[in-house]
């Protein structure tokens, strides 16, 4: 029952994941016909910055059954990068694709043991600049919808114990930031919102909901 319950979490993740590149592949061939004009862009970004990871009771207890002990989670690093395509004519607005990842550093919890927790999700991204109405300039707000992994773990050298739990499900992001326009390109600092829900199978336990959530700001190089 186990293996099968896994089976159909990996099958889950591969028709989204199918999905996402899917869809994102049609909007970048739509791009390739609309772009033979100046009036269509795609915008890249890449970026860095750090947020504090949001973990409910249910899932702290959820993921002490599983890792043999309790941790609350550090800080994480968070890493990205993303395009979107932006006509002249959505006035501001650019749809793309948007991967996002999160790595904790070591927390001490029980046991005398480290935990170390990292998590990632790719999504299907929107963002709009509200007061220029010009796509990498001004005040924007930013939103996000796709899949991703949850991984924790508790490693304990001394008595050679190592514990994983791993999770995939839906997430949701949201942010608000400033991009401040140069020649060429554009520097945007952002603070955003992660709201996810993702399945995972424990030991002795079956099926279980893990929810966490990020609150978190960046710097994101756009070109």
């Amino acid at each position: 029952m186990g293996q099968n319950r896994e089976n159909n979490n990996f099958k889950e993740v591969k028709k989204m994941k199918s999905n996402l590149i899917t869809l994102a592949f049609l909007i970048l061939s739509s791009n390739l016909v609309l772009g033979q004009s100046n009036k269509t862009r795609i915008y890249g970004e890449v970026g860095l910055g750090a947020g504090q990871t949001i973990i409910n009771s249910s899932t702290i207890n959820s993921l002490e059954t599983a890792l043999g002990g309790r941790f609350e989670p550090n800080i994480g690093n968070n890493l990205m990068m993303a395009f979107y395509i932006s006509p002249e004519s959505w006035k501001g607005l650019g749809i793309g694709s948007r991967i996002h990842g999160t790595f904790g550093s070591p927390a001490t919890g029980t046991n005398n043991s480290e935990y170390i927790f990292n998590y990632y999700n790719l999504s299907v991204a929107a963002k709009y600049f509200l007061l220029k109405r010009e796509f990498n300039k001004g005040l924007y707000v930013n939103g996000s919808i796709g899949f991703g992994q949850f991984t924790a773990k508790r490693l304990n050298e001394s008595t050679e114990e190592y514990q994983h739990q791993y999770a995939v499900g839906s997430c949701l992001t949201g942010g608000l930031g400033y991009t401040f326009p140069f020649t060429k390109t554009a520097l945007s600092v952002e603070v955003q919102y992660e709201n996810a829900n993702r399945n995972g199978t424990v030991t002795g336990v079956g099926d279980v909901s893990f929810r966490s959530g990020q609150i978190g700001g960046n710097i994101i190089l756009s070109f």
